[in-house]
């Protein structure tokens, strides 16, 4: 029977993060061993998207409407009159629910033109395109300015589209202990940047505010 409740975002991290900083003190391995690649992080999205309501998924899309061209690793699509995101969970997802998911896939191909823009103002479909970076442990001038652009593009060009950006959870400490680190994060999330950090077992926290990821408690969906 699963359960929610409320816990600190501190003591969520240290929950997601436990088994690879055990690891870290008990084996000997190299750092990078340590991190998901961008193919761990692309199945943990797939696996987000589905848990929330994402009904339409694909991978490697190309967006070209703005002034920067790019391409996201997976992007989902739901009605977006459905209710807002988990922000944790740890439960396998439920068979049954993702079989109701899949069931409304052709509907959602018959509203969305196939380059993935949709047509007027009054569409309920919303889009939520990721970017993949595995590993945020310093300030990167170069990534969070091609983050900047992605994030003003969609802003101004695609219509009720949401970036998130797909991180390890183990990039938590950086963001909240390195100050340019988590002053460009908090600047961004401002802009309307969302974040989702998983770990290796696939369980995530999404963030829509940066002050969620400081201070407020969050709820957790578990068993």
């Amino acid at each position: 029977m699963s359960t929610t409740r409320m816990m600190s975002v501190r003591s969520l991290f240290l929950r997601l993060n436990h088994d690879r900083t055990l690891r870290k003190t008990t084996d000997i391995i190299g750092k990078n061993d340590l991190w998901l690649t961008e193919g761990q992080l692309v199945v943990g999205a797939e696996r987000f998207i589905k848990l929330n309501g994402y009904q339409k998924i694909e991978f490697n899309q190309n967006f070209n409407q703005g002034g920067n061209q790019f391409i996201s690793p997976i992007v989902g699509y739901r009605n977006s009159s459905q209710g807002y995101l988990n922000e944790y969970v740890n439960q396998v997802q439920d068979d049954e629910y993702m079989q109701k998911q899949n069931q409304v896939a052709q509907l959602m191909d018959v509203e969305r033109k196939p380059s993935g823009v949709f047509e007027g103002s009054s569409s309920n479909i919303a889009t939520a395109v990721c970017l993949i970076n595995s590993k945020i442990q310093d300030y990167d001038l170069g990534f969070f300015g091609h983050v900047e652009s992605i994030l003003y593009d969609i802003i101004d060009s695609y219509e009720n589209t949401n970036l998130i950006l797909v991180t390890d959870s183990l990039s938590y400490l950086s963001i909240t202990s390195k100050e340019e680190v988590g002053v460009t994060v908090e600047n961004l999330m401002e802009e309307g940047l969302h974040m989702l950090f998983i770990n290796e077992k696939y369980d995530y926290a999404f963030f829509e505010k940066y002050d969620d990821i400081i201070e407020r408690p969050i709820t957790v969906y578990g068993a």
